[in-house]
């Protein structure tokens, strides 16, 4: 874990998915054959009740996992060979892109701003909105913040990166710190960009649980089922729709996969193939309107 410098929820999930087998298998990690990781993912596919117990999605998540700490062990030398290299991960279904319209986007902000630490909230949106994930989002400390744009130092995989934002996302940040400020906080650059307003943890940063409790109050205020990571799909999704290159994109977000970022592709190829498929008819049946006339 250290190794791979992974935030606390990814080592949580590491750990979960690592129990899977070591409740499963009764032999020391050396002595584990290609074999026996082959009947782990059999079981872990298995079908009781007339029912897959796991999804492909979970088997695929346990069994990369599992790849993964195999492969650190063999190229640390704790292992002679790494008996995963043959298992092949259950496909899945390419993934949609869940993103929110821009009337959820307004209901759930004017949401917002009925909440009690609504200049809190309203800054915090904005900076998921700039499809930075809550984990990382709690991370933040007032120096990563210069005015214009948020510097990402520590995210899922290491994705670290600078994100630009408008000026509707600038103007939520400066309300939230300037809220502070009057409510007598000394705004030290090493503080924390949110932090909690409760009785009990006033001025200590804020946790995924506080985005999450939020999400949920927002959930039911709206009746709209979200949850915070749409609004990286949806910053992500629009930015590819308004006609900015994936690539740049990408950067935005810090993708490090081609194939997990597709998703948000999707919606624009599709826009531009059905965009492609009206010009072509129109070609058709109106011949002299093509280049040149």
């Amino acid at each position: 874990m250290q190794a791979r410098s992974l935030s606390p929820k990814t080592q949580k999930a590491y750990r979960q998915d690592l129990q899977h087998f070591l409740r499963w298998i009764d032999r020391a990690w050396a002595t584990v054959t290609p074999h026996q990781v082959a009947q782990f993912k059999a079981h872990l596919l298995r079908v009781e009740d007339g029912k897959q117990v796991l999804s492909n999605a979970t088997v695929r998540r346990i069994l990369g996992t599992l790849k993964a700490f195999y492969g650190w062990l063999w190229r640390c030398g704790y292992v002679d060979r790494d008996p995963t290299l043959e298992v092949q991960l259950p496909n899945l279904v390419e993934p949609e892109a869940g993103n929110l319209s821009d009337e959820q986007v307004e209901r759930i902000l004017a949401a917002a701003a009925e909440t009690r630490l609504r200049e809190r909230n309203l800054a915090l949106i904005a900076v998921l909105q700039h499809g930075i994930r809550a984990e990382a989002a709690t991370l933040l400390n007032i120096e990563d913040f210069d005015g214009v744009r948020l510097h990402v130092h520590q995210d899922k995989a290491d994705s670290k990166g600078v994100v630009p934002l408008d000026e509707d996302g600038q103007r939520k940040i400066e309300a939230y710190l300037a809220w502070r400020k009057g409510q007598g906080e000394v705004l030290q650059p090493e503080r924390p960009l949110f932090v909690s307003h409760s009785r009990r943890n006033a001025g200590a940063r804020i946790g995924y649980d506080t985005i999450d409790k939020l999400v949920t109050q927002l959930r039911q205020q709206t009746g709209i089922p979200f949850h915070a990571h749409q609004f990286r799909h949806t910053y992500a999704t629009n930015l590819v729709l308004d006609g900015m290159n994936p690539y740049h994109v990408m950067t935005l977000t810090r993708h490090k996969s081609v194939q997990s970022f597709r998703r948000y592709t999707k919606a624009a190829d599709q826009k531009a193939a059905e965009a492609a498929f009206y010009e072509t008819k129109r070609r058709k049946h109106n011949p002299s309107s093509g280049a040149g006339h």
